[in-house]
């Protein structure tokens, strides 16, 4: 087995996380489809680009984006938008909205993405930055917007970036357990730093704590809901 399935399988051991959180809580099963479909279709516009300077991942197709594109973003965007609730007993209560304050709430939602999408495009093509550094911009201006508008959502933010970046862990693991010699085979070192944490680019799990931030509260803000003690 070569390592044109090291990607698969690191998707498919997050993809085991989220279907252990989708077990567990039924309540936050419709969040965990939505953020995760989401993020799906937005792993198959950003592998395209994080592979061209940051890692060169194989994939099962020899194309990319590949299935594992979808895949991997489909599990971090599920486990990344309920990690928190799970962990720490939440629910979120949702006032029920009319025709037009749902318009309004997915226009919200719209806007949000819009801008992230965009700051990362441009600072990828416009101001040439490396992938890595353009994530910054794009993760972290729509963070601070949801968190303007709803400074309840912090602790939100901050433990689900925590948690995903050690979820993460597993996505490494895995495949280099299985196929050794991949994380050293398929990233990019000469364009990032080249620190390791436990065998991971530091830049990794940077990114991971920073997409757990801004995906953790993506939903609450977006329907305008409240958490609060599961009963």
């Amino acid at each position: 087995m070569g390592y044109e399935y090291a990607y698969l399988i690191g998707s498919l051991v997050m993809l085991l996380v989220w279907g252990i959180l989708y077990y567990l809580r039924k309540d936050v099963r419709h969040e965990m489809l939505i953020i995760s479909i989401m993020f799906g279709i937005i792993g198959l516009f950003v592998d395209p680009i994080y592979s061209k300077d940051w890692w060169f991942p194989l994939t099962i197709t020899n194309t990319m984006p590949g299935i594992e594109s979808f895949l991997f973003g489909f599990a971090v965007g599920g486990v990344s938008s309920v990690v928190y609730d799970i962990f720490f007993g939440k629910r979120v209560r949702i006032k029920k909205a009319n025709k037009k304050m749902e318009e309004i709430r997915n226009l919200n939602l719209f806007f949000i993405m819009l801008i992230g999408g965009g700051l990362f495009f441009i600072s990828f093509f416009i101001f040439q930055l490396n992938s890595f550094y353009a994530s910054f911009p794009a993760l972290l201006v729509p963070l601070a917007i949801i968190l303007i508008k709803r400074k309840d959502l912090l602790l939100d933010s901050i433990f689900s970036g925590v948690l995903v970046a050690i979820i993460s862990f597993i996505f490494y693991i895995a495949p280099e357990m299985m196929l050794p010699g991949w994380i050293a085979s398929t990233w990019n070192f000469e364009m990032i730093s080249g620190i390791l944490v436990l065998g991971v680019p530091i830049e990794d799990l940077i990114w991971f704590f920073l997409a757990g931030l801004l995906i953790g509260p993506l939903y609450e803000y977006w329907k305008e809901g409240k958490l609060v003690d599961k009963k």
